[in-house]
């Protein structure tokens, strides 16, 4: 505890020391990674590239693809796609961009050297890359992937000359790329960044300063008192407190589901399907988000939130039925209940502490004992990459990035994750067949049965789409959080 007291001391004073204001944004974590633009599409650490890096495409507040480095695309076969990239980017070192950026990317990501990187698993299509010009690239996919252009949307690039000298762990610390911002300074509770003098898509801010703060009390705290601008991951509660005060509190619905994932390859109760659907029953969800998430969200019963590509609307979520839940519980063999361990982390999302302890009392109602463990925030993430949880369930995001469909929302829960928690080898084989349709028709069709595969057999215990609640001074204009992962940074400004 003294230890973060003084990490929070040590970053507030650098706040205080700050001469040309920057926009302040306070994260309850920052990127274990740095700022290594190959390490993983999702947050934290895509918050934290999107300010330095671009990708070839990007999704609008739509979800549909934009050029971004690439100002065009065509399909030249089942495999192979051709990228033009946009003329007259420079990066922050001067270099111009030219296919190299992108074929040193993809070369790496396909390489054996970045097993360790979350981006080769979230991209696993990707076989390799050649230019045919300075400004014209070539990628080859390992099988049909209609998607390619949805799947770049997560990959930023970052300088190849810097990338080859410095090496990946350096390059982390010394990140040279194309966006708005350019690194000044890394320490491990304030990250400092300028606006890049030479962005093809400058910010009007004068710089930028990313924070970690760990409880969100702090991070509500630093609005109220003027020293930040931005807080992420925040709860209803602390909205209400920084719109009573004059600022913003903006709540909306990430393109990802939350849930309780069960670790599958452990035996014990929860390998039967029954009793999954038990869970699910048994926790009236409804009761948790307009108790302790404002109403905010809806819940699910299925892979995909709305708006994500494979979304089926005909899929109802699991209804509240603790008398169904301990039929189906009896008919498993476990009447009298059973007891299973959930590991967690608390103060990553809004009010999860409480939430864990509605679900663990729900699940007592039908005899069911769900003890927590609680886990620090790196702890936690780190056990996620290596699935090393020693408990039989976590609480995880079903993740939509970066292709915004659900194939890659089950991705992580199938058998094609390197360390998977859930396996069933015959749903693979329809993975695949969605993922590799051209037939748009046939395409949607196939993401549905999957979509039903999932609830059917239900992995998790499927609770809502992802809210997120951000708090915004009101010193900032033209705030905009694209689909929850890039911050539109060329379009904010702080007011005087």
């Amino acid at each position: 505890m003294k230890i973060w007291r003084g990490a929070v001391i040590a970053a507030m004073a650098l706040i205080a020391d700050a001469q040309a204001e920057p926009l302040r944004i306070a994260v309850d974590i920052l990127p274990p990674s740095l700022a290594n633009p190959y390490r993983t599409s999702l947050p934290p650490t895509v918050w934290t590239n999107a300010a330095m890096f671009d990708a070839l495409t990007r999704f609008d507040e739509a979800g549909k693809v934009q050029p971004s480095l690439a100002v065009s695309w065509e399909k030249i076969d089942a495999l192979t796609w051709r990228f033009k990239l946009r003329d007259g980017v420079r990066f922050h070192n001067g270099e111009p961009l030219t296919s190299d950026a992108i074929v040193t990317g993809i070369q790496y990501i396909t390489s054996d050297d970045a097993i360790r990187e979350g981006l080769k698993r979230e991209i696993g299509i990707l076989k390799g890359a050649r230019a045919i010009d300075t400004l014209t690239v070539e990628i080859t996919t390992t099988e049909p992937t209609p998607l390619l252009p949805r799947y770049m949307t997560g990959m930023m690039f970052g300088e190849p000359k810097a990338w080859r000298a410095l090496g990946r762990d350096e390059f982390a610390r010394k990140p040279v790329g194309t966006g708005p911002f350019q690194m000044n300074e890394i320490t491990n509770n304030v990250w400092k960044l300028s606006a890049a003098k030479n962005a093809w898509r400058p910010t009007k801010l004068e710089g930028l300063e990313v924070i970690a703060l760990p409880e969100a009390s702090t991070r509500t705290s630093g609005i109220l008192a003027g020293r930040l601008h931005i807080a992420m991951s925040l709860s209803p509660d602390n909205l209400q407190v920084l719109e009573e005060a004059g600022n913003k509190g903006i709540g909306g619905v990430d393109p990802a589901i939350f849930g309780i994932s069960f670790i599958l390859f452990k035996k014990g109760p929860l390998q039967d399907v029954r009793v999954r659907r038990a869970l699910n029953m048994a926790v009236n969800r409804q009761r948790i988000v307009d108790a302790l998430l404002g109403g905010a969200t809806v819940l699910t019963g299925q892979p995909a939130a709305r708006g994500v590509n494979g979304y089926d609307a005909a899929i109802r979520p699991y209804p509240y039925d603790p008398a169904a839940a301990k039929k189906l519980l009896s008919e498993a063999g476990y009447a009298k209940g059973f007891t299973f361990v959930m590991d967690a982390a608390t103060g990553i999302d809004a009010n999860d502490s409480a939430i864990y302890q509605q679900v663990q009392s729900d699940l007592r109602e039908i005899g069911v004992t769900m003890e927590i463990r609680t886990i620090p925030a790196v702890q936690y993430y780190n056990a996620l990459r290596a699935t090393e949880f020693s408990g039989e369930a976590f609480p995880v995001d079903w993740q939509s990035w970066p292709t915004l469909d659900v194939t890659r929302s089950v991705l992580a829960h199938s058998c094609q994750r390197m360390l998977p928690w859930y396996c069933d080898t015959g749903v693979t084989s329809l993975m695949v067949a969605a993922r590799t349709e051209f037939d748009e028709a046939k395409a949607v069709d196939l993401r549905h049965q999957l979509a039903r595969h999932y609830h059917d057999q239900a992995p998790a215990l499927f609770m809502y789409e992802s809210p997120t609640f951000v708090g915004v001074s009101s010193r900032v204009k033209n705030y905009k959080l694209i689909n929850g992962t890039h911050y539109a940074f060329n379009e904010m400004e702080l007011a005087k």
